[in-house]
């Protein structure tokens, strides 16, 4: 079982990622649960808290026997993994405190009923104060072993900007499934609609960071490909072929999550039914993260690697799909549904932009909102399309100036399409009155990103 850590190191891999982008989404959890005034939520997210808090010890410990393993390997520099544990520790202090906040506003709650002012400001001050000295030791950390980033960029087959950000970006699916899971639990045994919302909210983000994730991915195998260091293409296709599985199965999990959410602005119960069927694909979809995760540190991690690395490239589906895909037979196909899937979404976009700048103010927005399941759908269409067509020219559309920000605004575009489903506010315009003034500022938005998104598709061959 790949969970079980079977070195310091693989340890410090593990447990290193909670307190610093698992802190973040506990964080904007807690915020919203002061925003909502859910009670429930919010002392579920200080226990969240308390525990990352206790996490500062096996994240100590590790990271002390991490160090100790790699000293005297030429591989890392001495200088930059003391620079990442002196920050590191100062971090995983502010980390205790925060933590010890919010066991002590917990114990307050039980024996008084009520959470302070300040515990609540403590616990946010102290919380913020640790984002940002893990930050910093995070990115020490990456820098110690990830050598790619310093390669030099004239030699290097694609930006090492893409290797980059894939290193930040990957992890928060990996971590965010893993507590939205945790609170979805919590909500169903604890029957509180506030934390199912939280939590289908969570696992529709976190689907749609799947994309992002994979294409930096897929772009960050370029900068690896022949790097010194003995970093076989068998082992990326190895971590490729669940990377792909893991996709899918996020995608699953966040459009289930999105239609429960968006069922239940009409009938303000939730289907057991789907709340299972969610739950499902999200253990599912944790196993192939795990399995992910594990075969992605083999590639750049020699301290952690108990069995050898395959070395036989073309035993996984990967290159197979990339050269099926290649054939203009079914390249053509997958290209035509994608285009159908940008029409369907933008339809939906202009749809529900043009209620909110008024100019449809005989139809109340409760109408409009029942036609956003489509623009969904068009979304995962092109999520599935997208991902067959890159790996059958991932290099072409990686050194494309016009696929950055088509990547950039596509996640920027499906999350604020929550926006619509959530806001209550909203929701109750009627015919004849205007929209509030933050949906505009979001409609706005949406329109921006996904005329970029898909403007930057089409000219991917022209530009």
């Amino acid at each position: 079982m790949h969970l079980i850590p079977e070195s310091w190191a693989h340890l410090h891999m593990l447990v290193s990622v909670f307190p610093s982008v698992g802190l973040l989404i506990i964080l904007g959890v807690y915020a919203s649960a002061l925003a909502t005034n859910n009670e429930f939520s919010k002392r579920t997210c200080l226990a969240l808290l308390a525990i990352a808090g206790a996490l500062a010890i096996p994240t100590y410990f590790s990271g002390t026997g991490s160090a100790a393993a790699v000293a005297g390997n030429p591989r890392f520099s001495p200088a930059m993994i003391s620079a990442h544990q002196t920050i590191g520790y100062v971090a995983l202090l502010t980390l205790v405190v925060m933590g010890a906040a919010a066991a002590y506003e917990l114990w307050q709650y039980r024996t008084t009923g009520y959470l302070t002012r300040l515990g609540r400001n403590i616990v946010l001050a102290s919380g913020g104060v640790t984002l940002l000295l893990m930050a910093v030791a995070g990115e020490q950390g990456w820098e110690i072993n990830h050598t790619e980033l310093f390669l030099d960029p004239a030699k290097q087959m694609t930006s090492q900007y893409w290797s980059h950000v894939h290193i930040i970006v990957h992890h928060f699916p990996a971590v965010g499934l893993t507590l939205a899971l945790a609170l979805f639990i919590t909500a169903l045994v604890a029957n509180n609609n506030g934390l199912k919302r939280v939590s289908l909210v969570l696992f529709a983000i976190f689907g749609i960071l799947g994309a992002p994730t994979y294409v930096t991915g897929a772009a960050a195998m370029w900068a690896l490909k022949d790097m010194p260091g003995g970093i076989s293409q068998a082992a990326i296709n190895a971590h490729r072929d669940m990377a792909l599985i893991s996709l899918f199965g996020l995608a699953a999990t966040g459009i289930t999550a999105y239609f429960e959410l968006w069922r239940y602005r009409y009938l303000q119960r939730f289907s057991n039914k789907m709340l299972y069927l969610t739950l499902t694909f999200a253990v599912i979809t944790f196993g192939f993260m795990a399995e992910t995760g594990h075969r992605g540190g083999q590639i750049n991690h020699p301290e952690i690697r108990v069995d050898p690395l395959p070395v036989d490239a073309n035993a996984f589906w990967s290159p197979h799909i990339e050269n099926l895909i290649n054939n203009v037979i079914w390249f053509v196909p997958w290209q035509t549904v994608h285009f159908f899937g940008y029409s369907i979404v933008f339809g939906t976009v202009l749809a529900v932009v043009l209620r909110i700048f008024g100019f449809w103010k005989s139809v109340p927005f409760s109408a409009v909102h029942r036609i956003l399941p489509l623009g969904v759908f068009g979304v995962a269409m092109n999520v599935f399309t997208g991902m067959l067509m890159l790996m059958a020219d991932t290099f072409r559309y990686v050194n494309e100036i016009t696929f950055v920000p088509k990547m950039f605004f596509l996640p920027i575009g499906a999350i604020a399409v929550l926006y619509f489903s959530l806001s209550d506010r909203l929701f109750r315009v009627k015919a004849g009155e205007d929209a509030p003034a933050t949906a505009k500022w979001v409609a706005a938005l949406l329109l921006v990103s996904w005329v970029v998104v898909i403007m930057g598709g089409r000219l991917l061959p022209y530009v």
